[in-house]
């Protein structure tokens, strides 16, 4: 006869973080996780230790240092939110005569081409849901945090001869 586990709680165990994560939570959070998870990655990485009296005390310094970080970067989001407002990107690429781009327009020209431009953006921050293949105007949204997006505006056009 075989049993069916009905409480999936049974198979999860209590980390306290040292770190800010985004899909589990900020330091000194208590968050139940799979065991594996925190076996093979949260603990060896230093992300998360288990739960225990001397982690707690030792963790409320963690959380002031934290807290002042998480400031200091909502500010540099905020400045960078201000940088992309309004910005709009000219691209010159090669098409066919139906519009079809020879080659594509990915996230790493896109932050070439805002780099130079002086505003620093990474490649996993831009959302694309996939390279821009066609002549034409895009809006692309840039995901400053996990509940923060700006929008820039993508002119993709053929150089002229």
């Amino acid at each position: 006869m075989v049993r069916l586990r009905k409480n999936k709680e049974k198979r999860l165990v209590s980390i306290l973080l040292l770190e800010d994560n985004e899909h589990l939570g900020h330091v000194g959070d208590v968050v139940k996780v799979k065991p594996g998870y925190a076996r093979n990655f949260l603990l060896p990485s230093g992300a998360a230790c288990p739960v225990s009296n001397h982690a707690l005390r030792r963790i409320e310094r963690m959380k002031e240092q934290a807290k002042e970080h998480r400031a200091q970067r909502a500010e540099r989001l905020a400045e960078l939110a201000v940088s992309l407002e309004g910005t709009s990107l000219m691209l010159e690429q090669r098409a066919s005569d139906e519009g079809h781009l020879f080659g594509s327009v990915g996230a790493s020209t896109l932050v070439e081409a805002l780099a130079e431009r002086g505003i620093k953006v990474e490649e996993k921050q831009i959302a694309l849901d996939g390279p821009i293949k066609e002549l034409g105007i895009f809006n692309v949204p840039i995901r400053l945090d996990a509940d923060k997006t700006a929008e820039i505006r993508v002119w993709v056009v053929e150089p002229e001869a």
